[in-house]
């Protein structure tokens, strides 16, 4: 039956239907596109929740990373700015002593070791000799053990580094020969001099985790440094025994030329260094006074022997000459550089406290300290032994000479610190004094303010 037969009200219900079925097949087109976008929103969407995931994932690893770099580098900072601090300290060790034991410290220090050895070799087949010892039973005075031995001498041998991360590298060792040897790692590094191993350096217990690789080139560099430092501090002692052996040669050939003098100069020297203790000198100022004392005379080489050992008075051109020798004398000391603040001494000590002295007339203060305790003890030495032209004073003479001078020819404070000197009992190993040979005072304070 068609549409058109039926009643009107059941068509136009016809119709609505169909339009109906119209709109519904359309709405669920629709809705069925919808949902295929929503699928597709929803796949996006997941895409993006995991790409945000790994982003963030990647990017907390990144920050962890720049973390951990950001601590490295900051370790890293702090092991240099230790490190840069320890090679300025070890130049100024070296000049101090104990160089070995500072050296060791260091490495210790710097690695976060526990325990540790500096030992020291003539050669690859040298006896090894422990120079310092920190927590390390029976050392420095013991010789090294089996144990010590067997870690150190391929170190020698190859010149190379030996690392001992954990104790199953230990193993094949001989055993401790005391508990402290017997650590879990340890690093053994060479000091290499004129490229030759010379001593070892064994630093053993890191206090947390093992030794790394920026250990081992720590360890190397401080090494290498310790080396330079040693070697430089060698040839600074022989040049300080060179010139100790021309102080010794002028001293003597002094005494040679003016056989009335034979130990005035050690004298002079011996009191001069303790009235420069008594007055609270600086090591530095000391040992200017006791170099200066030895050779305060030392111009008198060039002032002939007939004038020096004359016995009646001088005349004027006479007495001018032997005034030359404060002159004669400095200049020659100026030649040698480390001399030259004894110099100044050496042409000062015959200036008077009143300013009436020679060469340069100073008076009172502007006279070199030096100059005025030498010019005290080269009189009052000169009082109390014979001399071509006199004889010698008794010593309470001499003493009230000094006193009834003071304020005049002499300081008073230097003259009444010599008296309390003379009162006091002199050491028998002759502490301060500056005579020939062994006893002549080092010449390290000159030569650290020289340099």
């Amino acid at each position: 039956m068609s549409d058109e037969s039926l009643p009107p009200d059941l068509q136009q219900m016809a119709a609505d239907l169909n339009q109906a079925q119209q709109h519904f097949q359309q709405a669920r087109t629709e809705w069925e596109r919808q949902a295929a976008q929503l699928a597709e929103a929803r796949d996006r969407l997941a895409d993006m929740e995991e790409r945000n995931r790994s982003l963030t994932l990647a990017l907390e690893t990144s920050r962890g990373q720049m973390a951990a770099e950001r601590q490295r580098a900051q370790a890293h900072q702090e092991r240099g700015d230790r490190l840069a601090h320890i090679l300025q300290q070890l130049h100024r060790a070296v000049a101090r002593g104990n160089v070995h034991q500072w050296i060791l410290q260091a490495c210790l220090s710097i690695t976060q070791a526990s325990r540790g050895l500096y030992l020291t070799a003539d050669g690859p087949q040298g006896a090894l000799r422990v120079r310092a010892a920190v927590e390390m039973d029976g050392y420095p005075d013991a010789a090294p053990s089996e144990r010590i031995l067997a870690l150190c001498h391929p170190v020698l041998e190859t010149g190379e580094t030996s690392v001992f991360r954990h104790p199953t590298d230990l193993a094949g060792l001989p055993g401790p020969w005391r508990p402290s040897e017997e650590f879990p790692n340890c690093v053994a590094a060479p000091v290499v001099l004129m490229k030759k191993a010379r001593g070892v350096i064994l630093v053993a217990q890191k206090r947390d985790g093992t030794f790394d690789d920026d250990d081992v080139q720590t360890l190397l560099h401080i090494g290498d440094e310790a080396a330079a430092a040693l070697e430089n501090e060698t040839l600074r002692r022989q040049l300080q025994d060179a010139y100790l052996a021309t102080v010794r040669v002028l001293s003597d050939a002094m005494e040679v030329k003016d056989p009335y003098t034979q130990g005035h100069s050690d004298m002079v020297s011996r009191y001069a260094d303790r009235i420069a203790l008594h007055l609270g000198l600086s090591e530095y100022d000391r040992s200017i006074v006791s170099y200066a004392a030895l050779l305060h005379d030392i111009g008198k080489i060039g002032v002939s022997d007939g004038v020096l050992n004359k016995p009646g008075p001088l005349l004027p051109e006479e007495r001018a000459l032997v005034r030359s020798h404060v002159r004669v004398g400095a200049d020659l000391l100026r030649h040698v550089p480390v001399l030259d603040p004894v110099a100044e001494v050496v042409l000062h000590h015959h200036e008077w406290y009143d300013g009436s002295g020679y060469p340069d007339g100073l008076q009172g203060e502007d006279i070199p300290i030096g100059a005025r305790i030498v010019s005290v003890v080269d009189a009052y030495s000169a009082m109390i032994t014979r001399r071509s032209y006199k004889e010698p004073y008794p010593e309470t003479r001499a003493r009230e000479e000094l006193r009834a001078c003071a304020r005049i020819q002499f300081d008073p404070r230097v003259v009444e610190a010599f008296l309390a000197v003379l009162d006091e009992p002199e050491d028998e190993e002759g502490e301060g004094g500056t005579g020939h040979d062994d006893r002549l005072r080092p010449l390290e304070a000159l030569f650290q303010r020289h340099a």
